[in-house]
């Protein structure tokens, strides 16, 4: 009898759900099943190939000034042996997507776990280089007393195929319902605890899952993961946005130019959506790559919480 292989719910969208941003009945349920359930859903042909390139050709010439010394103090994801680098989307009208900024069918999920409208707080990149050999240490992305119920989901699209060979990212389905914050190794670390990583190896082992280009994933705040060393030449760039229930009242923003205002706009009024930013003049952000980096994943409502 063959054996069970374990894997993230992944949703084959058609390219009419695609074209419309109207997601279908069946796959709203399971998608909102499988958040809920494992804390990561992949929504498959989420997103138009030709965007993705468009974006991948623009980042990687900017991952390209990043390494040359163009920006300033590179934030590398653990550490500068994992080959990880927080980069910034490029901050741009024409690279403005909205089938990335307000993914209507991205939305329709994140609606119904997070409640109404919404709130995009964090926009950057993970960009992993090839050529590394070093993993991540398996992690939430939240720190300290935790919420025990969804509050907060990270939105990821890789912008190329992802496999185990170039590092598709170490999932640990199901955390997000069974890890309490003293899973810590200490409660102002997001790092989980060596014990605990045995403990639930034996019950459901983490899985690498290879991802399509133009897919959209979907993943809870407090599920353990962990980024993996990419074996091969090519970089690859894996958007990393996180949205968070509007009762949560996160207050983090991130500087966008004045000019991209009516975009902006249009895009939330488009998908019920809200993108949290900070509109300061065009001159100030024009080198967006040097914007500063931060986790603030706190809510003034939940004072116990430490910053990520």
């Amino acid at each position: 009898m063959p054996v069970a292989v374990d894997s993230p719910v992944i949703i084959p969208l058609s390219d009419a759900e695609r074209n419309s941003g109207n997601i279908a009945d069946d796959h709203l349920f399971d998608a909102v099943d499988a958040l809920f359930k494992d804390g990561v859903v992949v929504l498959q042909n989420a997103i138009d190939v030709e965007v993705i390139d468009k974006l991948n050709e623009k980042m990687k010439e900017d991952t390209a000034k990043i390494l040359g010394g163009a920006v300033k103090g590179i934030h590398w994801n653990q550490g500068a042996d994992k080959g990880n680098v927080s980069q910034v989307p490029p901050i741009l009208e024409e690279y403005m997507f909205p089938q990335v900024y307000a993914n209507k069918l991205a939305a329709s999920v994140l609606s119904c776990v997070l409640g109404p409208q919404p709130e995009l707080h964090y926009i950057r990149s993970n960009t992993l280089l090839g050529n590394t050999e070093t993993r991540q240490k398996v992690h939430k992305d939240v720190r300290g007393r935790h919420l025990s119920h969804p509050y907060a989901i990270a939105q990821n699209i890789c912008l190329i195929d992802v496999t185990p060979e170039n590092g598709s990212t170490e999932l640990w389905l199901g955390t997000n319902n069974s890890s309490p914050w003293t899973d810590h190794e200490a409660m102002h670390l997001g790092f989980v605890a060596e014990n605990k990583l045995e403990e639930r190896r034996k019950i459901r082992p983490p899985v690498y899952t290879p991802v399509k280009k133009g897919s959209l994933i979907l993943r809870d705040l407090r599920l353990w993961h962990a980024g993996m060393p990419n074996h091969t030449e090519e970089t690859r760039v894996m958007l990393a946005f996180v949205y968070f229930a509007s009762w949560y009242r996160n207050t983090m923003k991130q500087k966008f130019p004045r000019s991209l205002k009516p975009t902006i706009e249009a895009m939330e009024k488009e998908s019920n959506t809200k993108i949290v930013v900070e509109y300061v003049d065009n001159e100030e952000v024009k080198d967006y790559l040097s914007v500063e980096f931060q986790t603030l994943f706190t809510s003034p409502h939940h004072p116990n919480q430490e910053v990520a």
